[in-house]
């Protein structure tokens, strides 16, 4: 499938709009250390744009991780359950779909099994096309679309396998991965690792940086997160 993209009249009215409300600090719908997202909707488009901000060093660190955001979502433009991308405009702005739904934390799922099937099949999907999201522990990360579905959003600590021989590009890309299973694995069955299936189990396994951080929570007393 082809990567979905704007007509041009509308991609250069939306930089002035864009640059418009960052001045007028309208339509602002989020902001963070990374950066700031606009909501955009008319009759046809219903979007969001995301730009990095601050100045020197920061904004070139954040900038690239803007540009390694867009080529994750160039790679699984055409995954069920992924925002679509219809590009970087002015080389500042990441344009995306906006998703209407509710956030993960506060969805009712009443088929939980066939929600969390079809959040396996985009993780899945996402791997065999080298991009490894890394961040789902952060439930404000997944949320659950008007249809009832999973959609995974804000790839912005994504892992994208590079090709070639580049090991530590390579070991990191698996280890995102892994994260991805284990965070599913925890959502699924809401921390109660008692309860995870044989089939479930084989897909999960902890990192030496979980092991210690679970560690330190039992020897705290403190429970684990949900």
């Amino acid at each position: 499938m082809p990567h979905a993209t704007l007509p041009g009249e509308l991609a250069d009215e939306l930089v002035t709009w864009a640059d418009a409300q960052l001045e007028s600090g309208n339509n602002i719908l989020a902001t963070s250390n990374q950066g700031t997202v606009l909501h955009y909707r008319d009759d046809t488009y219903d979007l969001v744009l995301k730009t990095a901000m601050g100045t020197g060093a920061a904004l070139r660190t954040r900038q690239h991780t803007l540009e390694r955001e867009f080529a994750a979502y160039r790679r699984i433009d055409d995954v069920p359950g992924v925002p679509r991308c219809y590009g970087m405009l002015d080389g500042r702005y990441l344009v995306l779909e906006f998703i209407r739904g509710t956030p993960y934390r506060e969805a009712q799922i009443p088929d939980r099994e066939s929600w969390f099937a079809a959040l396996l099949a985009t993780l899945q999907a996402c791997h065999e096309r080298g991009v490894a999201h890394g961040d789902l522990k952060n439930k404000s990360n997944l949320m659950n679309t008007e249809a009832g579905m999973p959609c995974v959003i804000d790839f912005g600590l994504t892992a994208v396998r590079r090709d070639g021989f580049r090991p530590i590009n390579h070991l990191l890309f698996r280890f995102f991965r892994q994260l991805d299973l284990n965070a599913w694995v925890k959502h699924k069955y809401q921390g109660r690792f008692e309860d995870v299936s044989a089939e479930d189990q084989a897909l999960y396994r902890d990192s030496a940086i979980e092991r210690l951080a679970r560690r330190y929570r039992q020897r705290k007393g403190l429970q684990g997160p949900r």
